[in-house]
């Protein structure tokens, strides 16, 4: 079994610009899929590729510099590390799709990015993406456009969904309900391994809608069950063993995330518990920041202190808090606590 942070060697490959933007364009051009099948000689890469001449050639050798192929004799062929890579395949493309997507917002409102945030995200394309309006009513543009940014946050999540495995033990709860749990993909990482529990995903109408369709090929979809509802004031499921929150709270103000909290205090059974699996601060950086990590680190301010996580479960009458930092693209909390 590959180590749960397997998944960030793709990083080395999106940490700028160019670097990026040539990766992309391999794969647009079918240059790593060829490769991916046989080495091949100059002549079939172009064939394959419809590149001209010197446009292979400087792909080739930027592609060289990037670790990304090699040469030996007249043949190219992949790098054994890129081939690992590839293991990620769906990562490394959401993260190019998206940093692409996002990356106008501070070419264009740098200024605003570092100074007020009220105004970056009223001028910014990152809050137009993330419009859970949308979520709202089910219509063909809607599902369209929400499917969109689900596929960025469901891919993300298949793989940082390995540490909270890692480092949490699910085997005694019987079931478990995920608020805000987008497509079902926490989840569906869990009852993998977990074959005793059934579990139920809160969200939005048209996310709920995309996460039906999401799990339905997964042998485990039969124990996944979406329920369509707004969190913060509708009633939710109760005698639940276990209610999760992945990589939503820092989306919310905090008087929403108290409200969300004591939701899943008064869902939860006598002894149950609570499970947050959220991006904590993110450090001072030791190297410059990877350009693929845009969609990431564009919510800097977003990201909590322990503190006000562990303040607000308090507040709302948890106890036994337990609070674990784990490393990954960014830091993570793993916090758990008990109802009493």
């Amino acid at each position: 079994m590959k180590d749960y942070r397997d998944y960030l060697r793709i990083d080395q490959y999106l940490q700028d610009f160019m670097q990026t933007q040539l990766l992309k364009g391999a794969f647009d051009k079918g240059l790593i899929d060829t490769l991916a099948k046989a080495p091949s000689n100059l002549s079939n890469l172009q064939k394959a590729t419809a590149t001209d001449g010197p446009g292979l050639q400087f792909l080739l050798s930027a592609l060289i510099q990037s670790n990304v192929v090699k040469e030996s004799a007249e043949y190219f062929e992949l790098t054994d590390a890129f081939i690992e890579a590839l293991y990620y395949r769906d990562l490394l493309e959401a993260k190019i799709f998206f940093a692409n997507l996002l990356a106008p917002d501070l070419l264009e409102h740098i200024d605003t990015f570092l100074s007020d945030e009220g105004e970056f995200m009223q001028c910014s394309h990152l809050f137009e993406l993330f419009d859970y309006h949308r979520a709202l009513h089910s219509t063909p543009e809607n599902v369209r456009f929400t499917a969109r940014w689900m596929k960025l946050t469901s891919t993300l999540t298949r793989y940082e969904a390995g540490a909270c495995l890692a480092h949490h033990d699910f085997s005694a709860y019987q079931n478990i309900m995920d608020i805000g749990g987008n497509s079902g993909e926490f989840v569906l990482q869990i009852t993998a391994q977990y074959p005793q529990l059934q579990a139920t995903v809160i969200d939005l109408p048209v996310v709920c809608e995309v996460g039906t369709q999401h799990v339905s090929s997964h042998p485990q979809a039969s124990r996944i069950h979406f329920i369509p509802g707004d969190a913060l004031v509708d009633r939710l499921p109760e005698n639940q063993c276990l209610v999760t929150f992945k990589s939503i709270l820092h989306d919310w103000p905090v008087e929403a995330c108290q409200r969300f909290i004591e939701q899943a205090h008064d869902s939860l059974k006598s002894n149950g518990e609570l499970l947050i699996f959220e991006r904590a601060p993110i450090p001072p950086f030791t190297t410059s920041p990877a350009y693929g990590s845009i969609s990431t680190l564009l919510f800097f301010r977003s990201y909590r202190p322990a503190d006000i996580y562990r303040n607000l479960l308090m507040s709302a009458g948890f106890s036994n808090i337990e609070i674990q930092t784990i490393d990954l693209e960014t830091p993570f909390y793993l916090i758990t606590a008990r109802k009493v």
